[in-house]
């Protein structure tokens, strides 16, 4: 198996410095010519629980024209089945930043995430701006969700973990920090929750990466129009000769075993209109799929 990547003269001084948090990785050379295939794996150190991406991480992180791609908020079984088919026909991997609610419904997504080779973190059990709560609650709505990943996921979780809203504070970045957990930020955002075609969500990612030259890429999996939109943003980036790159951790997550889910909150089955519209669009989207999982089981 070969290289298939150089380190510039940055990164080789991190390296020789000892300031590096990740350590390269070989991509996988059974991928069909002419695929877009991954580039190479980025095996993260999350020692510290680093932040990863804009604005508080390494800007170097990802050399020019390198690009990861995210998906926030699933599993959904058709959006994500649809997103995982569009990535294995280009041969590529991205990472899935997985909502305990939506796992607990539909656990065979998360097996069928990690056998395609995906790497799977977090995004809270419920979806709450972890800003605006507690660290007991903070503590309950992240461990829950990664004990309850790891009871369905063949292969360890990532300790990687992404903020509901990207909403902060010093209290969960500490707890994070603490539990060596890498927090993960966004250099490109799609805002593919304001949109309702795939055009759009193509043109604002492609957008980004011209201005930036590189970056972490973030979508959502439970938006058909994302689905949609994979197929040809994947073309985009081959044509445009962006290469992708595959993060996974380089050790694992010591679990908090057997932690008990939080209580249902009314704000996943129904939006509320004190809130943002991120927030309620978000909401709709996990609660169509939530509901859809129940009235299947209903019939």
């Amino acid at each position: 198996m070969r290289p298939h990547w150089i380190l510039g003269t940055a990164a080789a001084a991190m390296i020789a410095a000892g300031a590096t948090v990740l350590s390269p990785a070989y991509a996988d050379d059974a991928c069909p010519a002419g695929t877009l295939g991954v580039s190479r794996t980025i095996e993260v150190d999350t020692t510290g629980g680093p932040w990863i991406g804009s604005p508080h991480g390494d800007p170097n992180f990802l050399a020019p024209n390198e690009v990861v791609l995210t998906f926030d908020d699933g599993p959904s079984p058709k959006d994500t089945r649809a997103i995982l088919a569009a990535l294995a026909k280009e041969c590529t991997k991205a990472v899935f930043f997985m909502v305990g609610e939506m796992v607990v419904v539909h656990p065979e997504i998360v097996k069928e995430v990690a056998d395609q080779g995906h790497t799977i973190g977090t995004h809270t059990w419920s979806h709450p701006n972890l800003a605006r709560l507690a660290l007991p609650e903070i503590t309950h709505e992240v461990e829950a969700t990664f004990d309850t990943v790891q009871k369905f996921s063949p292969l360890p979780v990532a300790p990687f973990f992404r903020y509901p809203y990207l909403s902060s504070s010093k209290l969960a970045e500490d707890y994070f920090k603490s539990r060596n957990i890498a927090q993960f930020a966004v250099d490109i955002d799609s805002s593919d929750w304001r949109m309702r075609s795939s055009a759009p969500v193509i043109s604002r990612v492609m957008a980004g990466l011209k201005a930036r030259g590189r970056g972490i890429v973030l979508m959502h999996d439970i938006h058909k129009w994302t689905a949609d939109a994979v197929p040809g943003l994947l073309a985009k980036l081959k044509a445009g000769g962006y290469k992708v790159v595959l993060l996974k951790p380089k050790t694992t997550l010591q679990l908090v075993a057997d932690v008990t889910p939080p209580e249902p909150q009314k704000s996943s089955l129904k939006s509320a209109s004190r809130r943002v519209k991120h927030q309620r669009t978000s909401s709709r989207g996990r609660k169509a799929v939530l509901l859809g999982k129940r009235s299947a089981v209903i019939q």
